[in-house]
């Protein structure tokens, strides 16, 4: 690799909507170049489009191939469901996930998809008539069993993200796996929770050197704090919602401490939110929603905070957020609330991107160490 080859890593790798904030010609490239310009959506969390074994379904119907290219997309999450609530028997995860991953596989071949293997395979600018660019992922590492080489194998089929804990408690399982433990299981006080397991930590090191994103959305408190302690890579909460600021226990629940985005902000990170309805604390309207996202970057900047739909999945949501397509509502309300371009770029995908371009970035060095 030459000079100008390695500088042109450094831009397409490192140079994030951060970055660029802290150039004094911010403002013009903001005015004069990104207008013309869609700005870049990669959706961090989304499942699989008719996923027969989702527990949820009931905003499937309209999250289809049509819709998330309407919602002009570059890039979007599939995630395939491995975990032991939705499937029983010996290695039953394992065999689910497999057969998630042969149906997008099936896609590329038809040229529905294209999977996305390395960072540049995202473009800048969302396609409008050819494949879809999908990030593949697993959500729930009880697919990986206790078999270090099955993520190896994940990796080769095209996998680059995988969240290590998911279920829900009272549906078929604990939540918890060998992996770790399951944040709707145990509040952030709980003292018997143990956290990442032995086999756990050798699980983050694995993907840190195969160049996975390590996605600790559902994972406990102490779980999540034990990942951003071991990981050699950045990490992503790749769907989740913020308590108040002042909140210093959190229940069992989908929600998190701003003390639990700090372990993750830590590690160079992305919090990615979603459309969830908290009535609880008032999150009811996009605008709630774009006040969280004001508030996270008081705390920590608009470097560490991103965008994760959850489409496909079964939670609560705000009432304008009606599918896919409403992403154009958030990225309005972004605006109406005082976010710039470069911000909402940010929060839309560049953010996320960055830690995908860094994941795969330490892999190599990993690699080329022998680390």
């Amino acid at each position: 690799m030459n000079r100008r080859e390695f500088l042109a890593k450094l831009v397409r790798y490192g140079l994030s909507a951060g970055a660029l904030s802290a150039l004094p010609v911010e403002r013009l490239f903001a005015q004069e170049f990104y207008p013309q310009l869609t700005i870049p959506i990669i959706d961090a969390h989304a499942h699989v489009p008719g996923d027969p074994y989702l527990i949820h379904t009931d905003d499937m119907p309209g999250y289809t191939f049509e819709a998330i290219r309407n919602a002009k997309l570059c890039a979007t999450t599939m995630a395939v469901i491995g975990d032991d609530k939705t499937a029983v028997g010996a290695d039953s995860t394992y065999m689910q996930a497999k057969a998630g991953i042969a149906r997008v596989r099936l896609w590329e071949t038809e040229k529905r998809v294209k999977i996305v293997r390395r960072p540049s395979d995202i473009p800048s600018q969302p396609n409008i008539t050819g494949p879809i660019p999908v990030i593949l992922a697993i959500e729930g590492g009880d697919a990986i069993g206790t078999d270090l080489g099955r993520l190896d194998e994940f990796y080769g089929l095209g996998v680059r993200m995988i969240t290590l804990v998911h279920g829900r408690a009272g549906e078929g399982g604990s939540g918890d796996n060998p992996i770790g433990n399951d944040m709707r299981r145990h509040s952030s006080a709980d003292g018997n929770d143990e956290g990442l397991t032995e086999f756990g930590y050798q699980v983050v090191r694995r993907m840190n050197r195969l160049g996975m994103i390590v996605d600790v959305a559902h994972a406990s408190t102490q779980t999540l704090l034990d990942v951003a302690s071991c990981t050699r890579a950045p990490i992503v909460d790749s769907h989740t919602s913020m308590l108040p600021p002042e909140a210093t226990v959190r229940e069992h629940g989908r929600q998190r401490l701003y003390s639990d985005a700090e372990a993750i902000v830590d590690t160079g990170g992305v919090v990615c939110t979603y459309p969830y309805r908290d009535d609880a604390y008032g999150r009811l309207t996009l605008e709630d929603w774009v006040e969280e996202i004001k508030l996270f970057r008081s705390h920590f900047g608009m470097r560490y905070i991103g965008f994760g739909s959850d489409s496909g999945g079964g939670v609560p949501r705000i009432p304008e957020w009606t599918g896919i397509g409403s992403v154009k509502d958030l990225q309005h309300a972004m605006r109406s609330g005082g976010l710039g371009t470069l911000e909402i770029s940010g929060f839309m995908g560049l953010n996320f991107l960055r830690v995908f371009a860094r994941c795969h970035a330490i892999a190599q060095v990993l690699t080329y160490l022998k680390a």
